[in-house]
């Protein structure tokens, strides 16, 4: 039987809140879940005696938090496992060798006879559900089978390590990282007021990540990254050289091969297309062999090859073609991804589009990118364009909330 719905209706933080709208449904809900990419004591106080009445009445809760860039509160993480002690509650927090960010915004509510779901902007704070300008759509319907979808999810998310379950030394080891984190960006904010008066700001803040990044010994730092994306250019050129052969393969055999190049690749999400370009293999295959044939190396040229070779490989975008380009040659082709978008504009080279794609960056557009990214690589002091993209995506990730 489709799901029916039985009324749908903006929120925001005026008239009607999103306090409001999570108190009233809490409390008629025999079941409640939620999935935040950020949450704060702050947020919780607003809506705890609603939340541990309905707890202590017998309640089923799930929460979800995610711990991406330090924002939640660890003091929110321990009142949450506190709740245990009352009901039927499970706390699960992002893990610290998850992969992608954990983004949700979602508060799930089911009663009798029908199920509501919060989904929106709204993060589990008190500037999310109550004083930021946010957005959220609240559906309420019946014959949904949301918290089946929501636990087959969240089973999902465990199995792949992107979320563990709460426990106490997991939020006191989260604790630690927290303070740490909130104290150096308190310091990296007083340097960024002073970047910020100075016309050569954006490249002296490029060479502060790159200094900090050359003394982190970790996996992370300078060191590591180059020379992991020295090994992943390498092994990339000979996958590119397998993927052009004339050797017949099946659409899985493909598939294969087009993994093993974008786990060598630096750009986020090209896993998602990758069963999609499967289906679209010749085609493929036949523009990274043109590619590999043609002698010139002028980085519109090359780029205008490959771009009408994927014009109907959809998936295939400016980061996958400038990724490829990459591959061939990182002293000439740089690659052109939101975070190196980014990061040129840190540098004040701005008017390139935020999120490249085939129909927005032509040849002409690329080369122009290519020249702007070796002047601010030779401005600090960088051997090559993939050392540069190494800072780019320090840089970025650093910008993301």
């Amino acid at each position: 039987m489709p799901t029916k719905s039985t009324g749908s209706k903006l929120l925001w933080n005026g008239e009607p809140d999103h306090v409001t709208a999570i108190n009233r449904h809490l409390a008629k809900a025999k079941k409640f879940a939620c999935a935040i990419a950020f949450a704060k004591f702050s947020g919780y106080k607003l809506i705890s005696e609603t939340l541990i009445s309905r707890i202590a009445r017998g309640m089923e809760a799930v929460f979800v938090i995610g711990i991406d860039f330090y924002q939640s509160d660890p003091k929110l993480l321990r009142q949450l496992l506190k709740l245990k002690d009352i009901g039927d509650v499970r706390v699960y927090m992002g893990s610290d060798s998850g992969q992608w960010t954990f983004h949700p915004k979602l508060y799930l509510f089911e009663g009798r006879s029908s199920s509501t779901a919060i989904v929106g902007s709204a993060n589990l704070t008190q500037g999310g559900i109550k004083n930021n300008h946010e957005v959220s759509v609240l559906l309420d319907v019946t014959d949904a089978d949301w918290r089946q979808e929501f636990d087959d999810w969240l089973a999902g998310l465990l199995e792949d390590g992107e979320i563990v379950e709460a426990t106490s030394a997991r939020v006191k080891e989260y604790e630690r990282r927290h303070t740490i984190y909130s104290t150096q960006m308190k310091v990296a904010q007083k340097r960024a007021e002073r970047a910020l008066e100075r016309p050569d700001g954006g490249v002296l803040t490029l060479s502060e990540i790159l200094r900090e990044m050359k003394a982190d010994s970790s996996e992370k730092g300078f060191d590591s990254s180059v020379e992991r994306r020295a090994m992943h250019r390498e092994e990339g050129r000979a996958v590119l050289a397998r993927i052009a052969s004339d050797r017949k393969w099946t659409s899985a055999e493909f598939l294969g091969e087009y993994e093993q190049l974008i786990r060598r690749m630096h750009s986020g999400g090209l896993h998602r297309s990758k069963t999609t370009i499967a289906k679209q293999a010749d085609a493929f295959r036949s523009a990274v062999r043109g590619l590999l044939r043609e002698e010139n190396r002028d980085p519109a040229t090359l780029f205008e090859l490959l771009l009408e070779g994927f014009e109907n490989v959809t998936g295939a975008g400016t980061n996958v073609i400038t990724e490829t380009l990459h591959f061939l040659d990182n002293d000439r082709f740089a690659v052109m991804n939101r975070n190196s978008v980014s990061g040129l504009a840190v540098a004040g080279f701005a008017g390139f589009p935020i999120m490249p794609t085939k129909q927005s960056v032509d040849g002409k557009m690329y080369a122009s990118f290519c020249v702007q990214a070796t002047e601010v690589r030779r401005d600090l002091g960088l051997a090559n364009l993939s050392e540069l993209d190494a800072v780019f995506n320090n840089a970025y990730w650093r910008e993301i909330v």
